[in-house]
């Protein structure tokens, strides 16, 4: 028989909505559905087993009525005339309408979800007709998602270290018409000109003291015990608050007489606390890269409470934000790359507004004016604020600053007992709040105006993200319980879509915006517990693609600015990496990979076991970390959807196996298959040390450094490390 060819015929990838009638295309049920449910039986004088008979001769029905009236029941007539009731299995599904301004019936079944998806793209749409319904239709759009495609094919798991270029490195937004970034940097400084000249003293700040300043920055409680290297030949070191180490590609320092490769590839650095987010200041000079870290002390989450007096409810009260300095070294044809210069504290911004929960640097550089940038902060107290991160000079000791009074306090100071309770920036002047009520609000910085306020949901915002640099409008928003929400800020009372399955989030950080791809990355919208991270495209937010499995609970994810590559950070510490765009387009029968990048660790000391004569002597230690890496690239799938395969395949196997063509040891290897499949899917219920948890991973956003990524590990360890390849 031969087989047909579709070779050089043009297929038709989108669908066409159909041009039916309800009363002519009537929607029947199987008989063997209506019998099996007891609700829907007909009491009739005949017995059951003659009207299983004539279901089964293939008796012709005709659907007598099918309106809301009779409960989505229709009835049916066989050839001796008599009725019998069938259930309408069409009561979930979509049906079609007479004119485009008529409404369908409202399906009546309530067993059946009645929030469904009834957009032109299919969740079976593969490759060309998913790059057509997402991207198209016109051809240029079209173009530019298939050129990013073909430009990092060659590149599954990390990004290349490859300037734009190259036909295969980075590359700044191609949505993006020529000359955008440098017009928004324009704006930007003659807007902060402005600013500084109309109220030149509207940020109150004064120097503290080294030993002042160190008081109010938390406090390890001693050093860490760091075991980084290969698995077999790991070596200790032994990191300080503030210290850091200079590391190889392997792991060990470069210094280090047993590492084979002397080239740095990153840092480690202990910051002294809990690292709860971090924010790349973007900077258009090449010579430092800045992060900025909000870290809170260990107390403030160990599982014994404190004892809630005036003491530690004023300690609370403090906070800072520490600002790292990285300086790289730049080699010919390639990004830079870190160096074996150790990173430098630059500056601590203390304040007595609470402990820091966010911190977001304005995503268009102002370094031209004398600073970092803008910082927004979100604090304890329910309010969020914006200061400007001063340029520190060349000082040896950090510079320890106090925030008499920020640029601008933002929130709903009016209304009773309305936190924000997570931020976004939108442009230079304009950033969008998330509160505890579940609306979405929409500040101008300076002059400060409250500009928009969208009831998005009814229970509290645990993550936002806008689209920015692109479609800056567009906000997407998570609550505690409820659907994901897209909302566009433009026409804020008329566009908005949600993913339309209710699900529980508890995490933050694990909501962003991928430049590349035009969507957004964040926790699969599930009403089951689920390890998945998932595509959601602006255009069809309420349809989500999974794109990368983890081993653990997921807590945070990030997306390149100039790359499609993802971070994913779990609670058992380990951090994947995967090409997002190759996995949305995957072909079948294609092998797509992720890596895991490294594993984290964390042990703490035995307070008990200190005094004890046979135990190990402990003294300033709080704990010890190992960091495991060199790991092989695994295939990029969900277990549950491996382990579904290999039944599969067992069941063929079996048929071989009475035909007489089982392969010796085929039967052991199978076992072992199906032995680690069940483990994976085990590791999903494991609970860790609270401490080795990754909180929150960062893309470098700066063309030249897109490589960089730093992660945040709750023991008080960031590593940042250069992941390009070449």
């Amino acid at each position: 028989m031969r087989l047909r060819s579709t070779r050089g015929v043009r297929k038709r990838y989108v669908e066409e909505p159909a041009a039916f009638d309800d009363e002519d295309e009537p929607i029947i049920a199987p008989d063997d559905q209506s019998k099996d449910d007891d609700d829907f039986d007909e009491q009739s004088e005949g017995p059951r087993a003659e009207d299983d008979d004539r279901a089964d001769d293939g008796d012709a029905t005709s659907c007598d009525d099918d309106t809301p009236g009779h409960g989505g029941i229709a009835e049916t007539k066989t050839d001796q005339g008599q009725p019998k009731k069938q259930r309408n299995t069409g009561a979930g599904m979509i049906q079609s309408r007479k004119g485009f301004h008529d409404i369908p019936h409202y399906p009546l079944e309530t067993r059946i979800v009645t929030r469904v998806y009834a957009g032109p793209l299919r969740r079976y749409a593969r490759y060309s007709a998913l790059r057509d319904a997402m991207y198209g239709p016109e051809y240029a759009r079209i173009k530019v998602i298939w050129d990013l495609e073909i430009r990092w094919a060659d590149f599954p798991v990390l990004p290349p270290r490859l300037p734009p270029e190259d036909p295969q490195g980075v590359l700044p937004s191609p949505w993006l018409p020529s000359g955008y970034e440098r017009g928004q940097e324009k704006r930007a400084f003659r807007w902060y000109e402005d600013v500084r000249a109309n109220v030149p003293d509207i940020q109150h700040a004064h120097v503290l003291s080294p030993d002042e300043g160190q008081r109010l920055v938390p406090q390890t409680g001693g050093d860490i015990v760091t075991l980084v290297g290969a698995w077999d030949r790991q070596k200790e070191f032994r990191l300080s608050q503030g210290g850091s180490l200079s590391t190889s590609p392997s792991g060990l320092p470069v210094d280090d007489p047993d590492s084979s490769d002397r080239t740095p590839s990153g840092w480690t650095l202990d910051v002294g606390g809990i690292p709860l987010a971090m924010s790349w200041a973007p900077l258009s000079r090449d010579d430092i890269q800045v992060l900025a870290v909000a870290t809170i002390p260990f107390s403030d989450q160990e599982a014994v409470p404190r004892d809630g007096s005036d003491e530690d409810t004023a300690a609370k009260k403090t906070g800072c934000i520490q600002l790292w300095e990285f300086v790289p070294e730049k080699r010919p044809g390639q990004l830079a790359s870190p160096s074996a210069q150790p990173p430098r504290l630059r500056s601590v911004e203390c304040f007595d507004w609470g402990r820091p929960k966010r911190v977001a640097f304005c995503p268009i550089p102002l370094d031209s004016s004398g600073i970092y940038g803008l910082l927004a902060l979100l604090n304890d107290d329910g309010s969020a604020r914006v200061i400007d991160a001063r340029v520190v000079g060349d000082e040896d000791a950090p510079l320890y600053e106090w925030m008499e009074s920020p640029l601008v306090t933002l929130g709903l100071t009016e209304d009773y007992d309305v936190s924000v309770t997570c931020l976004t920036w939108v442009n230079t002047n304009r950033i969008a709040l998330g509160h505890s009520d579940g609306s979405i609000t929409l500040w101008s910085i300076y002059p400060r105006q409250l500009l928009q306020r969208v009831g998005a949901h009814t229970t509290y915002v645990i993550d936002i993200c806008s689209a920015y640099p692109s479609n800056p409008y567009l906000v997407a928003s998570i609550p505690v319980g409820g659907c994901a929400t897209l909302t566009d800020l433009s026409q804020p009372s008329s566009e908005v879509t949600y993913f339309p399955v209710p699900a529980i989030s508890f995490q933050p950080n694990l909501l962003c915006w991928n430049e590349s791809m035009q969507g957004f990355m964040a926790l699969y919208p599930s009403s089951t517990p689920n390890t998945t991270i998932a595509f959601l495209h602006h255009r069809y937010f309420c349809q989500a693609r999974s794109i990368t499995t983890g081993p653990n609970t997921l807590t945070c994810v990030s997306s390149g600015a100039t790359h499609p590559f993802v971070l994913v950070g779990c609670a058992d510490g380990s951090v994947f990496s995967c090409n997002a765009l190759q996995k949305l387009f995957k072909q079948k029968g294609e092998p797509l990979r992720k890596l895991k990048i490294f594993e984290h660790e964390y042990r703490p000391i035995d307070q008990g076991a200190q005094g004890k004569p046979d135990g190990l002597a402990t003294a300033g230690l709080r704990g010890a970390a190992r960091i495991l890496q060199g790991f092989l690239p695994e295939e990029n799938d969900d277990p549950r959807t491996e382990k579904r395969k290999e039944m599969d395949r067992k069941k063929r196997a079996a048929k071989k196996k009475k035909a007489g063509k089982k392969k010796a040891g085929a039967d052991d290897e199978a076992e072992d298959r199906e032995a680690e499949l069940d483990e994976k899917l085990a590791s999903r219920v494991i609970i860790h040390e609270p401490l080795t948890r990754v909180t929150t991973i960062l893309w470098n956003p700066n063309v030249q450094f897109s490589c960089w990524a730093a992660c945040a590990m709750a023991s008080g360890l960031v590593k940042v490390m250069d992941l390009g390849v070449e």
